[in-house]
């Protein structure tokens, strides 16, 4: 329950106002399909009222691209505009209903892919309280609602990607991560750094990314610590799920000075 509460804070734009009371809670926050082409798809999803009052809902489909830097804030876009749209393969029933006090709601949907698919679709599809609109004392139009993401790729989808072009900053190294796939990757990047003798001084993770397709993103590794002078390998390995990994090893150099440089990054 823990993490449905987390996904659905993550994937929704909720707003609480004191003049908005009831409150959408949604158990799914991202639907991941792998499909083939003219394959149909069913699914359920399911929303609850969790206040004491009747709630009218609306439910309709926008698409969505993350934004450079790539660390997770996204444009949501009006339905079929984005490139990568799938608002034409997904539809989805009830589109209008009212949840009772401390109600549920079922809704179907279902995800009919064209003969060829090339590459990965996204979209959100939000749940949005009727007649909830608020404007607060600076003009601005505030609505509550949540959304679950739909992320549609094919069985044989394209998940290459490298890392390249390592630099030093303040108290660590920066390096791109480039997708050179036709998917949204989202790796979970760690790393280690050995000395010459083979021994692992420290370990850590890296900053979470979110890479379109044809896109790049600046990956942080931190070395929390002072080196003593010596030569080190730092490896970075960005796991890609289903078994794809990409590796990086980058040498680096203190010398007596205590002075970080790069000796090579395998580019």
């Amino acid at each position: 329950m823990i993490v449905r509460i987390i996904i659905s804070v993550i994937c929704a734009v909720i707003v609480l106002t004191g003049e908005a009371k009831a409150q959408l809670f949604l158990e799914n926050g991202k639907v991941v399909l792998a499909v083939s082409g003219g394959e149909h798809t069913n699914g359920t999803l399911m929303v609850h009222n969790t206040s004491a009052d009747p709630v009218d809902v609306k439910v309709y489909w926008e698409d969505f691209e993350y934004k450079p830097p790539y660390e997770g804030t996204k444009n949501f876009l009006p339905a079929g505009t984005a490139p990568a749209s799938a608002s034409q393969w997904v539809a989805f029933s009830p589109q209008v209903f009212t949840i009772p006090a401390f109600g549920q709601q079922k809704i179907d949907y279902t995800v009919s892919v064209p003969s060829l698919i090339q590459g990965g679709h996204y979209g959100v599809l939000f749940f949005e309280k009727n007649s909830d609109s608020i404007t607060n004392g600076e003009g601005l139009t505030i609505v509550t609602r949540v959304g679950c993401l739909f992320f549609i790729e094919p069985k044989d989808k394209n998940k290459n990607a490298v890392i390249q072009n390592a630099g030093l900053k303040a108290n660590g190294i920066v390096a791109n991560f480039v997708n050179q796939g036709n998917v949204i990757l989202i790796p979970h990047t760690t790393y280690y750094l050995m000395q010459d003798s083979g021994m692992v001084l420290l370990r850590g993770e890296a900053n979470k990314l979110y890479v379109p397709p044809g896109a790049s993103a600046l990956l942080e590794i931190s070395l929390k610590q002072q080196l003593n002078p010596g030569h080190y390998t730092l490896v970075v390995n960005s796991d890609l799920d289903d078994g794809d990994v990409v590796v990086k090893e980058i040498g680096l150099a203190v010398d007596a000075g205590g002075q970080l440089t790069i000796e090579n990054s395998q580019d």
